[in-house]
C-alpha cells in the first residue's frame, strides 16, 4: 500500500527516534525522498511510492503538474 510524503515523514521522525543505527538511514532515506517531493510542488498527501516506481529515484521526479 502506497504511503502519503505525510506518513513518510511520520517514519522518519519514528525512525530518528529509535537509536538503531539502520533505521537511522531509513529515516535519512524517508526525510531525504520527503523534502525532495514537497520542494517538486508535491503535497503531503501524495503518494511517494508510485513516483519511485515510476522514475526510480526522486532526484528524477519532475515538478508537480510536469509529469508524463
Amino acid at each position: 500500500m502506497p504511503i502519503t510524503i505525510l506518513e513518510c515523514l511520520q517514519n522518519a521522525d519514528y525512525n530518528l527516534q529509535q537509536n538503531l543505527s539502520f533505521a537511522q538511514g531509513i529515516a535519512r532515506e524517508q526525510l531525504h525522498n520527503a523534502t525532495v517531493l514537497l520542494d517538486k510542488g508535491y503535497s503531503i498527501n501524495d503518494d511517494v511510492d508510485p513516483l519511485l516506481e515510476k522514475w526510480g529515484a526522486v532526484e528524477h521526479v519532475p515538478e508537480k503538474g510536469k509529469e508524463e
